[in-house]
């Protein structure tokens, strides 16, 4: 398990041909012997868990002098007696492609030391408390948001109580907070009930473990409470998901964390805090009492952040409406192309890792002349064999590069594409909430209150031909009108402020998160893409023109 952790610690369920090449090249056997493990379990770019673990007991078996085929590893194992393949993981740790590039390695699965559960007593703590200070460490490396870390101590973007301080100061895009999800390799639950754990890391705190419900419930308190603000969808759950859909699901509940996260708004709230803090969250939950009110019902919207939306705001707002549904169409076409090339490139090094491995056993078994026999050698087939060593090398170096880079490219240009389509599916998915929540009954109220107060007029002009009990009556009866116009001119009073709170954030979402998002961003991405494709193209000719020069001195004679 820890080899396999050593290649995958993301928990992704598989790995590339050319890291497990790596593993069993640690293991001193033979190149011809490596190729055919290799070769026998999987002809794929990838390797699976299983099939990781196949590769080992074969290698186990090589070691100790058995045939290495697949019904070894199938009887060993029915007898529990497998065996344990010798692996030099220092070695493995220290392998660098030849090429002279390191590539940042993956962050490790966080390691849990969960403090002793807390016992269970009342209380009334605010759980959306959020002026209460909370330990930023130093910055976490994360692959999600490569190239963007945040520098330790800055506080979040948009910290602030009024509305207008949740705009984004300048050289937001340089701070952003970062997240880490990784998948915990057991699964929790009883037999029928299993379920997947992740580890949370974030620059907030120590790494906690959550379940994907725990997400759903995060995401369902920030609609409720932000139904006008901008809240990205969770990945979808199925039932018996495979290894794929579960790290493309940890992908997404990763995007999920770090957009909200680096939200003026949302990232402020207290209940997030709490997800990304609390490490025994369902003992939290039952112990506090949340409260799930309209972010409208406790602000107000200030006259100068009135006065800051334009008169021409729902016409801005349509015209982002009407483009919505090709923008995604394209961002998902985009994410899909540059799967593909993602998936090309991981081929490619699979490919020039099965050239390496052959073309090394090939040298260990034409180790002499075939013209003198096998007990001498000449300059020429030495010359030769030297010549397709080097060549093995450079192209052993050459599949490490591609296969790095292609997980650097999963890492950052595939999550960046990712999340500006999720930016807008999520807009999308704001006006939806728009059109079903954002209507009020200000028009029917309006009505009533004309209605109340002519007949509250009317019997206050009748009160003095009454007198006896009709009069009490009609008193009682103008009281309650009068009682019942206050209720509805005060009810139409704060949905008026509401259309305003409303209003406001519509306009604050476009102009603050998506206007700055689809752009800044992007920008960032792109040019870390093209800067790194740049440096990578680079290291490749420089190994091409090395080889050139070294392949020139093989002989013809």
């Amino acid at each position: 398990m820890t080899t396999y952790a050593a290649v995958d610690p993301m928990g992704s369920g598989d790995t590339s041909i050319n890291a497990l090449h790596r593993v069993l090249a640690t293991t001193e056997l033979p190149a011809a012997t490596v190729e055919r493990i290799v070769n026998l379990v999987s002809t794929r770019p990838r390797v699976s868990r299983l099939e990781f673990f196949v590769a080992l007991a074969l290698a186990g078996l090589a070691q100790s002098g058995k045939d290495a085929t697949i019904e070894q590893v199938s009887q060993a194992a029915q007898q529990n007696s497998l065996p344990e393949p010798s692996v030099d993981l220092t070695r493995l740790s220290t392998t660098t492609s030849t090429l002279g590039y390191n590539a940042s390695p993956p962050p490790a699965i966080p390691s849990f030391q969960p403090p002793p559960m807390p016992q269970r007593s009342q209380t009334y703590d605010d759980p959306w408390n959020t002026n209460s200070a909370v330990r930023r460490p130093a910055t976490v490396p994360d692959p999600f948001v490569a190239g963007y870390d945040e520098p330790p101590g800055n506080p979040p973007p948009g910290a602030g109580t009024s509305l207008l301080s949740s705009g984004l100061p300048t050289g937001w895009w340089s701070r952003q907070e970062s997240a880490i999800v990784t998948i915990i390799p057991e699964k929790q639950g009883f037999l029928l009930n299993r379920y997947t754990v992740y580890a949370v890391q974030t620059d907030r705190g120590p790494a906690v473990q959550r379940r994907y419900s725990e997400f759903a419930w995060l995401w369902d308190c920030l609609i409720r409470r932000y139904p006008f603000r901008v809240v990205p969808s969770l990945p979808p759950k199925r039932i018996g998901p495979d290894d794929q859909f579960i790290e493309q699901r940890r992908r997404g509940l990763a995007r999920f964390l770090v957009f909200v996260l680096n939200h003026p708004v949302l990232s402020q709230d207290g209940l997030l805090s709490t997800f990304l803090t609390e490490p025994h969250l369902e003992v939290w939950r039952k112990q506090n009492s949340i409260s799930l009110e309209e972010e409208s019902m406790s602000k107000r919207v200030e006259r100068n952040e009135e006065m800051s939306v334009p008169g021409d705001c729902s016409e801005k707002l349509a015209v982002v409406r009407r483009k919505l549904p090709s923008s995604v169409d394209h961002w998902t076409r985009i994410s899909i192309i540059v799967e593909r090339m993602i998936k090309r490139r991981e081929g490619a090094a699979a490919d020039l890792t099965r050239l390496t491995m052959t073309l090394n056993s090939l040298t260990e078994h034409n180790n002499s002349c075939s013209l003198r026999g096998e007990s001498d050698d000449c300059e020429l087939c030495a010359g030769v064999r030297t010549g397709l060593g080097r060549v093995a090398v450079r192209t052993g170096g050459l599949g490490e590069e591609l296969d790095a880079r292609s997980r650097v490219l999963n890492s950052t240009l595939l999550e960046a594409v990712k999340s500006q389509r999720d930016l807008y599916l999520a807009f999308q998915a704001l006006f939806v909430r728009h059109d079903r929540l954002g209507s009020d009954a200000v028009d029917k109220l309006k009505k009533r209150v004309e209605t109340a107060g002519a007949k509250h007029l009317a019997i206050v002009n009748s009160l003095e031909a009454l007198q006896g009990p009709a009069k009490s009556k009609a008193q009682e009866e103008g009281e309650k009108l009068r009682i019942s116009i206050e209720k509805d001119q005060h009810q139409i009073h704060a949905l008026l402020n509401r259309r305003v709170f409303i209003q406001y954030c519509m306009w604050h979402e476009l102009r603050v998160v998506l206007h700055n998002r689809e752009n800044a961003l992007l920008s960032l991405a792109i040019q870390q893409f093209v800067r790194e494709e740049s440096e990578f193209s680079g290291r490749v000719h420089a190994t091409w023109s090395t080889l050139s020069d070294e392949v020139d001195i093989m002989p013809y004679e």
